[in-house]
Order: C-alpha cells, then sequence, then structure tokens
C-alpha cells in the first residue's frame, strides 16, 4: 500500500447524518474575540447532576433551557470541559434555535474522511474523463440513452448502466475493487463550524447571496493533514484478468497511481476553469468573491509538478457539476437530463442548470483536498 498525505484546502464535511441542537446537544461559548462550540456528552452530564435529577434534565430539554444553566444547578463548580467531548472554532452567529450538521466520527471520536467516500469521488473524476474521451471519438451516443431510466413512473438520472459498461457489469467484475483506499483520520482539534448559505441565480435580485436555508455545519478546517493508504493493485487485476475474462478493462488512468493522480487533477481543472468562466458572465453581487475562492482552486492546481499530486474535491457542499463530475454536458440529450434531475424544471426553465452553488458567508467553497503520494 502507498502512503498518501491529504491536505485539506478548503473546509471539508462528510456527514454523520446527526444535526445537533444548540443548547442541549452543543453550546456555544466566547474566549476574547473567538467563538467556541462544544458538544455535549450525555454521560458526563448525568455523572455530574445525579440520576436522581434525570426528571430535572428531561424537563429542562422540554424548556429549551440551556444545558449551561442546567448544570451550573446541580455543579456549580463544573467547567464547561467536565460535561463536553469536542471544541470546535466557530465563525458564524449562533442563534438558539441553530442546528448543527455533525461531521463523522470513528469510534474513539476522531473527525475523518472516509476511505469510501475519496475513491467515489476518484471513481467520479475516472468516468468524466472516460465519458470525455467518449466525446473526442463522436462515440457519446453509446452513453446518452443509458443515462435518463425511469424509476417508479418517474424519470432518474443514473450513471449506473454506463459505469456497467466502462467498469464491470456488477460488482465482481467492477474494476474498482481493485482500487483500494484507507480512512484519514485527524486530529481532535481540526474541527471549524461556519454557516453554509446559497449562491443563487434570481432574476428578480441583485445579489446572488442566498441566505433563506442557511445551515450551520461542522467541517475540518482548512489546511490541516492526514496520512492514509491507497494502492491500485494492477498486478492482482491481471492475474484475476486472466482467470474471470468478465472483468472489465482496466483503462490507461487506472494503470498507476500517478496515472491517476495526473487524471484526477486534469478533471478538476476542467471543472474549476469552466465554474470561473461561468461566474465571470455574472455581474452580480457574490459572484466576485466567489470566482477568487475559485482561482485560489485554480492556482493550487496549476502549481502541481509532475505526477506525485492532484486536486481532488469530496464531500457535502461539493455541488451538482463536482458530484457528477458534469459529463452530462456532453450529451445531446442534456435537456432530457435536466428535465429529469431538477423537479419541476417547467418553473426553472429560464434559468441554467445548476443555478445555485454552496458556499459559507465569507464565499469560501467547501470540499477541496490535495493527495500527494509520500511514499
Amino acid at each position: 500500500m502507498n502512503k498518501i498525505q491529504i491536505q485539506t484546502l478548503t473546509p471539508v464535511h462528510i456527514g454523520s447524518g446527526n444535526m445537533l441542537q444548540n443548547n442541549t446537544d452543543f453550546v456555544v461559548q466566547r474566549s476574547g474575540d473567538d467563538q467556541f462550540i462544544y458538544i455535549v456528552d450525555d454521560r458526563k452530564i448525568l455523572d455530574l447532576i445525579g440520576e436522581e435529577h434525570l426528571d430535572h434534565w428531561v424537563a429542562s430539554i422540554e424548556k429549551k433551557e440551556s444545558t449551561v444553566e442546567l448544570v451550573k444547578r446541580f455543579a456549580p463548580k463544573a467547567s464547561i470541559r467536565d460535561y463536553t467531548v469536542e471544541r470546535i472554532t466557530c465563525f458564524a452567529n449562533v442563534g438558539p434555535n441553530d442546528t448543527l450538521k455533525e461531521i463523522i466520527h470513528d469510534g474513539r471520536g476522531k473527525p475523518y474522511i472516509p476511505g469510501s467516500s475519496i475513491k467515489g469521488a476518484i471513481r467520479t473524476a475516472v468516468l468524466a474523463e472516460m465519458i470525455a474521451a467518449y466525446a473526442d471519438e463522436d462515440r457519446i451516443e453509446e452513453i446518452a440513452e443509458k443515462v435518463v431510466t425511469v424509476h417508479k413512473g418517474r424519470k432518474i438520472v443514473s450513471a449506473t448502466e454506463v459505469e456497467k459498461d466502462l467498469f464491470g457489469k456488477d460488482p465482481n467484475s467492477d474494476i474498482f475493487r481493485f482500487v483500494r483506499v484507507g480512512d484519514a483520520y485527524f486530529e481532535d482539534d481540526c474541527m471549524i463550524a461556519s454557516r453554509m448559505i446559497n449562491l443563487n441565480i434570481r432574476n428578480n435580485r441583485e445579489s446572488l447571496l442566498d441566505k433563506d436555508k442557511a445551515q450551520l455545519i461542522e467541517a475540518i478546517g482548512l489546511k490541516e493533514k492526514s496520512i492514509f493508504e491507497m494502492k491500485i493493485d494492477t498486478e492482482y487485476y491481471y492475474f484475476a484478468k486472466r482467470k474471470y475474462p468478465q472483468l472489465g478493462k482496466l483503462p490507461e488512468n487506472l494503470q498507476s497511481l500517478t496515472a491517476l493522480f495526473a487524471s484526477i487533477n486534469n478533471h478538476t481543472k476542467k471543472l474549476v476553469e469552466s465554474e470561473i468562466t461561468y461566474w465571470q458572465d455574472i455581474q452580480k453581487d457574490g459572484s466576485e468573491d466567489y470566482i477568487e475562492s475559485m482561482e485560489i482552486i485554480l492556482d493550487e492546481i496549476n502549481g502541481i509538478n509532475g505526477s506525485d499530486s492532484c486536486v481532488l474535491r469530496v464531500g457535502h457542499a461539493s455541488g451538482w457539476r463536482f458530484i457528477t463530475g458534469a459529463w452530462a454536458k456532453y450529451l445531446d440529450n442534456f435537456d432530457d437530463v435536466v428535465n429529469a434531475a431538477r423537479p419541476n424544471n417547467q418553473k426553472y426553465s429560464e434559468y441554467d442548470f445548476p443555478k445555485t452553488r454552496r458556499i459559507d458567508e465569507d464565499s469560501d467553497v467547501y470540499g477541496f483536498v490535495k493527495l500527494k503520494i509520500i511514499e
């Protein structure tokens, strides 16, 4: 297995699925100019107030009383560290009714980026590059007819049939069986919280900034590093291919890690450049700061020399184009893709697809990481 260093270029959120409630699941405390969110540990609370006061705790939650006030009543000498498990640097104002979208942690409580998330983003990049090659060879019609399918009476967009053709017809024959990616664990003090908003194109508004569905999210902060293991087991692949000819063909960009990283970097660069070009034509409040954020990422991509490093986007708030690889743009039936992918598309037919991007309140983006082979 190769050792890969992963560094966050922007905050990264991989969700646990939990939504934490202010004053119950977490509390907020200021220290000078800094603000921190502390995640409450229920077992520590119970130890401090005693089981005999459990009813008081339940009543406190029902009345939406702060956990801080509850502890003060029954354990006045306790500090906030005595009943919390994690401290998060917070860059947003937190309201009493706010919820925090929690990041995934392992059994030890450490935040991490799952290998499955990294591998999924890599799979998308490889797929997009392969389909781009089909478009260059005027073979894209072989892809188009398999993308929009009908499920339970409605049209949906799915890459399943395309991936079966390009990667293998089932999990046993899928070439990504031979791409092994481990989890990347980070230190406990790397967490931040920020408020995610939308960059939303609306003809009746001068500003693109849309806070109607703002969400407080926990994330691994920028410039944090970890090491994980990764390998493309080409030796085992060719051994298996001799015994099972039905295995998918191993494309050139999966012949080695350096070939893969070069392909990923090319894919990410094209998407970032297209984002910059697109938003340069939209002269509204919010576009300039977003473009600047993307230009910082592009500089990072262009600064890579050789094939031992790449920039990849992973996780929540990555947006439709990065999550899917944006390869659907090559299809002749892209209008059908949009109709299937965007509910009630007739209401938004005057707008490009997609019409929103997710950013934080400072117009910074989420999800970009840099991978580097170190061993």
